[in-house]
């Protein structure tokens, strides 16, 4: 599917060795199902490698949840890029949201871990992913962050967390974010691995332990602070979430153990027993996607707003906004472009999209119809009439639209904070 064809939702992921991105990943991907049934849309992989590596990774899952207990980390990391495409799949092929994620070695956080040419050339393609990308999200190891104690431990922090280099990227993201204020711009700090400090009351069947969430946001906010503070220096208008994931949810936190490392002294292990029988409870990832709906939703109204512009500097802005927002905005330009062009006549596309008409939460397509964006006029007048299939395409873009909306009103879990 080309990427002219959906929406391209890039989101960058900013997180140390070992925090587990993957599984963050993962979580996105199986919860998102769960979150979306019924609804007549779901997540699914969005390409072959994307689908055998969700397979992989569940099994892999699976694997480790089998035994009694296990170490924190039990997966093997990733020690080249990795692209993830993931897709809000309305039923209809090459229609969508896409949601593109890069994955890598963490430790190339570390500009002293970038030795070789594959680490250089690697680290240079995913910096620039990240900046361009509407949403960055930030994994926050959360044991690291609560279980540290002693001096020794508590310096070990920063390095464990790489907070210095995941300061420099954030601060970079937010200056370019600020050279366009009119753009999405979203941080996501994501806690994992808190299963034990978020406790509900039927948690491992009635045992409840002693709820820690508190003290876990309390002790983010201090390891974070600066990197939070970089953000809102650069990028007054970007928005901050505070938003904790259990990626597996049927464990437990048994002890911690804080063995010598050569890199930063002590390193935080964590030990989990399997509660539940192992069965899976991920929490958190419906915020997760209310959180990136809302950017969609305002997204497109940053876009509606270009249209509100007089005709001729409509035309102009409208292309230059494409073309320089690499991003969430300009793709919906680009997005809509390739429905005209390829698919629906512009005249028949801005009667069925007028207020009271049969889709009119697509409105926002009448933007490239009215501005001239679609191709050529041969190819707009061989499309101006829909036949049934391109009336179920529209219908099935209609309805992912109506569940984006949907979510993105949704309010969010107890769990959320903004900062």
């Amino acid at each position: 599917m080309s990427d002219d064809e959906k929406v391209v939702f890039d989101v960058g992921l900013v997180g140390p060795r070992g925090v587990g991105k993957t599984s963050l990943i993962s979580s996105v991907f199986l919860a998102g199902q769960d979150v979306l049934a019924g609804s007549g849309v779901t997540v699914v992989a969005d390409d072959d490698p994307t689908a055998r590596r969700m397979a992989n990774h569940a099994d892999a899952l699976a694997g480790v949840i089998q035994r009694t207990q296990f170490v924190g980390e039990s997966l093997r990391a990733n020690d080249s890029v990795v692209d993830f495409h993931l897709r809000l799949d309305p039923g209809v092929p090459d229609t969508g949201i896409a949601l593109h994620i890069k994955d890598y070695p963490g430790g190339w956080l570390d500009p002293g871990r970038r030795i070789s040419e594959q680490a250089r050339e690697g680290w240079a393609a995913v910096h620039d992913f990240m900046l361009r990308s509407s949403v960055l999200l930030v994994p926050v190891d959360a044991p690291t962050v609560v279980e540290a104690v002693t001096p020794r431990q508590l310096r070990a922090v920063p390095l464990l967390l790489r907070l210095h280099d995941t300061m420099q990227v954030l601060r970079l993201w937010a200056r370019g974010r600020a050279l366009a204020p009119e753009s999405p711009a979203l941080v996501i700090f994501v806690p994992v691995k808190c299963e034990t400090y978020l406790r509900d009351a039927d948690d491992f069947g009635g045992a409840r332990g002693a709820d820690r969430s508190a003290e876990l946001y309390e002790q983010f906010r201090v390891a974070y602070a600066d990197c939070i503070r970089a953000v809102r220096d650069e990028a007054p208008h970007a928005q901050l979430l505070y938003l904790p994931v259990d990626t597996l949810g049927c464990v437990d936190r048994v002890y911690v153990t804080w063995p010598p490392d050569e890199d930063t002294g002590v390193r935080c292990e964590p030990h989990f027993r399997v509660v539940n029988d192992g069965k899976r409870h991920i929490r958190g990832v419906d915020d997760l996607l209310t959180a990136l709906c809302r950017t969609l939703v305002e997204a497109r109204r940053k876009a509606e707003q270009e249209h509100e512009r007089g005709l001729a500097e409509r035309h102009h802005a409208a292309q230059s906004y494409a073309q320089r927002d690499r991003g969430l905005v300009g793709s919906f330009f680009r997005t809509a472009d390739k429905l005209i062009g390829d698919r629906i006549g512009r005249d028949e596309l801005i009667r069925l999209t007028d207020p009271g008409s049969a889709f009119p939460r697509l409105g926002w397509l009448r933007i490239a119809g009215q501005l001239g964006l679609g191709r050529s006029a041969r190819e707009q007048q061989t499309a101006d009439r829909l036949g049934e299939e391109r009336l179920r395409s529209l219908g099935a873009l209609d309805n992912l639209q109506a569940v984006v909306e949907g979510l993105a009103k949704r309010d969010y879990s107890e769990r959320v904070r903004r900062l």
